[in-house]
């Protein structure tokens, strides 16, 4: 009986493990691999050979390089046309222009300087007062300050100039004669620079130096150039019987001008005899003399001004039919002499422009443009008269009421 049972249960055991083996060869028999290797074969190469045509194929038919991308082409860009420069100077040009709030009545030869304005006068309340007083109005603080340790001598003072460091003014006698006078801000002294005789020497202060011409005798004038620190002076040229002596010499920007007789330079006594003008101009340096430059510009002189590269003067006599001229310095020289205007009373320079009176109004001309303005308004029954100029600084009278009305009204602008 135990062994009828030993067979039935290896009979059932070997059943049970046939079975399992049975079911595991159904399985792996039921999934074929070749094909599926066969179709993705196929796709691999169809889709190389599309890359193919798309890549290589095409772009050689259309005749493409093939190793270079396709360039983006570039916009065409069209210049702006060139704008036309805009003059510096306009018709009108009195927008800035404001009086300047002096409490003196009389305010006379004002000299603008920086942020100051130097003028002579005497009580403040006094429309015509004894002209015994130096004194300076500051326009950022809009004060006046008499200067101490000044004391005239003579009759009036007048035609004051002003640096950082010095006054010069002029102490003159009621008829012919008086003192050339220098004035130390820091110290408050005052000194004779030079005694005078005849006529009224015109001074041009730059710095620490002054220039003036001045008649020695009835037939000779001498050019003094002097050192205020120092208070020593130089004799730069001696004229004798020379019409050119009337004109007054000027000094600006480290630089001095005057006019002399074509060949003045070459002669040893005496002054040439020509009435060729030959301008001179001249280095504040030392050994200044060596380095000078002739010029003639064709033309009559009287009162040159220089300002940088440019020289302005008159064409003649300082009459209403002279002209107003100016050349340009060219290398070693200047150029020829072009007009500016003509018919004025007087001109001052400034940082690189000319301004004068004509016509009872004040203008300014711009040497690097051409252009021109009028400063004091386009105002019919106004009458001005320039005062002077420097920098970028202008001031000049309102005459409209006359120089008798009482009060000297002084009015100011900063010019572009």
């Amino acid at each position: 009986m135990f062994d009828g049972m030993r067979r039935n249960r290896r009979r059932r055991s070997m059943s049970k493990r046939r079975g399992r083996s049975s079911i595991g060869k159904s399985r792996r028999s039921s999934i074929n691999v070749a094909p599926i290797l066969k179709i993705a074969g196929l796709v691999v190469a169809v889709a190389g050979l599309a890359c193919v045509v798309i890549f290589l194929i095409v772009p050689w038919i259309k005749g493409e390089d093939l190793g270079k991308a396709e360039p983006t082409p570039t916009p065409t860009i069209t210049a702006a046309p060139t704008p036309e420069p805009t003059p510096i100077a306009k018709d009108d040009m009195s927008a800035g222009v404001s009086e300047l709030k002096i409490e003196y009545k009389s305010i006379n030869d004002p000299y603008v300087f920086g942020d100051e304005v130097v003028f002579s006068t005497g009580a403040p309340l006094q429309s015509q007062p004894e002209i015994s007083v130096i004194a300076v109005y500051d326009m950022i603080t809009q004060t006046t300050t008499e200067m101490p340790g000044i004391e005239k001598k003579y009759a009036s003072l007048f035609e004051p100039k002003i640096s950082e460091n010095f006054i010069v003014y002029l102490d003159l006698k009621s008829e012919y004669g008086g003192n050339v006078m220098g004035y130390d801000r820091e110290t408050g002294e005052m000194f004779v620079m030079r005694e005078f005789l005849f006529g009224k020497p015109k001074v041009s202060l730059v710095g620490d130096y002054a220039l003036w011409m001045q008649q020695t005798s009835q037939t000779r004038d001498k050019l003094y150039l002097y050192h205020l620190p120092s208070r020593e002076s130089t004799v730069i040229e001696v004229f004798k019987n020379t019409p050119f002596s009337v004109s007054t010499p000027h000094m600006s920007d480290g630089m001095l001008v005057y006019v002399q007789p074509e060949g003045e330079s070459n002669v040893l006594d005496g002054s040439s005899a020509s009435t060729n003008a030959e301008i001179v101009v001249m280095p504040l340096t030392e050994s200044g003399d060596s380095k000078k430059i002739l010029f003639l510009p064709g033309t009559y002189v009287y009162d040159p001004m220089i300002t940088g590269d440019y020289i302005v003067y008159l064409d003649g006599n300082a009459d209403l039919t002279s002209n107003l001229m100016y050349c340009k310095k060219n290398g070693d020289t200047y150029t020829l002499p072009e007009k500016i205007t003509d018919g004025i009373l007087n001109y001052a320079v400034g940082d690189g422009f000319v301004v004068y009176t004509k016509e009872k109004a004040v203008y300014i001309y711009y040497f690097a443009d051409g252009s021109s303005g009028q400063l004091s308004g386009d105002t019919a029954s106004s009458r001005v008269m320039l005062g002077s100029a420097s920098g970028k600084q202008v001031v000049w009278y309102d005459i409209t009421d006359g120089f008798d009305s009482g009060v000297n009204i002084v009015q100011h602008i900063t010019v572009p």
